[in-house]
C-alpha cells in the first residue's frame, strides 16, 4: 500500500469517526532529567548514608544521669534587729549555671586533662563522621563535645538531665561521673563564696554597730561632764519636790493671811506685814525655781533633760544593733563550716549494655524524606519558571 493510499484511508477513518490508533511512547529528554536528578539528589545521597551507617559508622553507648541543686536556707533569729537574712542569695539559677558550665569549655579542658577526651573521642578511626582527630582545636573539641554531651535543664523543678556519648559503655559512664564530679566542685565553690561573703558582710555590720555604740557612749559621757550631772532626770524630780513644797508652803501662806486679814483690820499689824514677807519669799523662790527648771535654750534644765533622753535612745538603739550584729556574724561564722548548697542526684550515671546510637533507620528516613522533599520543590520551581518562559 502507497503512501497516498494509506493517507486516503487514514482521511475516511477521520471522516467515519474512527480514532487512529495511539503510537507507541518514547522518553523524553525531560523524563530522564527527572530520572537522572533524583537519583543524583535523592538516591545516591540515601545510599551513601545508608552504606556509611551499616558498614563504617561506630556503635555509640549512652549513659545518662540527672540531679537538681538543693540549698539549705538558713533564716536569723535575730532579723528583725539586724535586717540580716538568708546566708545565701542569688538572682541567677544555680541550676542554670551548672548547665552553662557543663556545655562550656572549661570543663572540656578539664576533662581534656583528666581523661583525655581527644583521644577517647579519635578512637575508631574508620569512623569520618562521628569522630575527631587526636590534634583538633579546643574550639572543634568543644563543638564535639556539645554533640556527644546533651543537657536539658527543666527550668520549672531545676533538674539537670546529661546523656553522654561514647564509644565504650565504662567510657560513657565515666564522663558523666567526671561531669558530677566537676558539678559538684562548682556547686561547692560557689557556695563558700556565698559563705565568705556573708562572713565578710556580717563582719562589716558588726564593725559598724561596735562604732555606733562608741560613738553613742562617748557623746553621753561628754554631755554628762559637760552637765556636771549624771543623771539630769534625778535633778528635775528633786527640783520639782521642791517646787511641789514651795507651792504648798505659798498655799498655807495665802491661807493664814487671808483668815488674819479677815480677823483684823489694822493693816501696821506686825503679824500681818511678817506673812506678807513670807508670802513675798515663798513666790520668789517658787520663782527661782521655775527659772532653774525652764532657764534658756543653753542651760536650762528641760534642754538637758531632752538631750539627755535622746542620747540615751540612742545608745539604746546602738546597743540593740551591736547585739544583733555580733548575733549575726557568730552565725555566719559558723555556718562557714556547712555545707549549704549540694548536689542531689536522682539517677546515678548508668552503664549501658547496647550500643543504641546512631539510629539507623531513623537517619535514613528522615534524610529520604528531606532529600524527596528538596527535589520535589526543585523540580516544581524549575518547570514552573519554565513555563513562565
Amino acid at each position: 500500500m502507497t503512501a497516498n493510499s494509506t493517507n486516503q484511508v487514514e482521511a475516511a477513518q477521520v471522516r467515519k469517526g474512527i480514532r487512529r490508533p495511539a503510537q507507541r511512547t518514547r522518553i523524553q529528554r525531560r523524563h530522564k532529567m527527572l530520572i537522572w536528578s533524583f537519583l543524583l539528589i535523592v538516591q545516591l545521597p540515601v545510599g551513601l548514608i545508608t552504606l556509611y551507617l551499616g558498614g563504617l559508622a561506630t556503635p555509640q553507648f549512652s549513659s545518662s544521669m540527672s540531679f537538681s541543686i538543693r540549698s539549705e536556707e538558713f533564716a536569723n533569729p535575730f532579723d528583725a534587729l539586724s535586717g540580716l537574712g538568708e546566708l545565701s542569695s542569688g538572682t541567677t539559677s544555680d541550676a542554670q549555671i551548672v548547665f552553662d558550665f557543663i556545655r562550656s569549655q572549661k570543663i572540656v579542658r578539664t576533662l581534656e586533662e583528666e581523661i583525655g577526651l581527644r583521644a577517647l573521642y579519635a578512637a575508631p578511626e574508620h569512623d569520618p563522621v562521628f569522630t575527631i582527630a587526636n590534634n583538633v582545636s579546643v574550639e572543634e573539641l568543644v563543638q564535639h563535645w556539645n554533640r556527644m554531651v546533651q543537657v536539658n535543664l527543666d527550668k520549672g523543678s531545676g533538674i539537670v538531665r546529661v546523656q553522654a556519648f561514647a564509644f565504650d559503655p565504662e567510657d560513657a559512664r565515666h564522663i558523666n561521673e567526671r561531669i558530677l564530679l566537676q558539678s559538684q566542685s562548682l556547686v561547692d565553690q560557689l557556695s563558700f563564696l556565698a559563705r565568705q561573703d556573708a562572713i565578710r558582710y556580717a563582719e562589716a555590720d558588726l564593725e559598724s554597730a561596735r562604732e555606733r555604740l562608741k560613738t553613742a557612749r562617748q557623746g553621753l559621757s561628754e554631755f554628762r561632764s559637760a552637765a556636771r550631772v549624771i543623771d539630769p532626770t534625778i535633778a528635775v524630780q528633786s527640783q520639782g519636790g521642791i517646787s511641789a513644797a514651795l507651792q504648798q508652803q505659798l498655799a498655807d501662806a495665802w491661807i493664814e493671811l487671808d483668815l488674819l486679814t479677815a480677823a483684823t483690820t489694822r493693816e501696821d499689824s506686825p503679824r500681818l506685814a511678817q506673812l506678807r514677807r513670807r508670802v513675798s519669799a515663798i513666790e520668789s523662790r517658787l520663782e527661782e525655781e521655775r527659772q532653774a527648771l525652764s532657764g534658756n535654750a543653753n542651760s536650762g534644765m528641760v534642754e538637758i533633760v531632752g538631750r539627755f533622753e535622746a542620747l540615751l535612745v540612742e545608745r539604746e538603739f546602738a546597743e540593740q544593733a551591736f547585739v544583733a550584729a555580733a548575733a549575726a556574724f557568730d552565725v555566719a561564722r559558723a555556718e562557714a563550716g556547712r555545707r549549704t548548697k549540694y548536689l542531689a542526684v536522682h539517677i546515678e550515671p548508668t552503664l549501658p549494655d547496647t550500643a543504641l546510637y546512631p539510629r539507623s533507620l531513623m537517619i535514613i528516613l528522615v534524610s529520604f524524606a528531606l532529600l524527596l522533599l528538596g527535589w520535589a520543590v526543585t523540580i516544581m520551581v524549575a518547570y514552573s519558571v519554565r513555563d513562565r518562559g
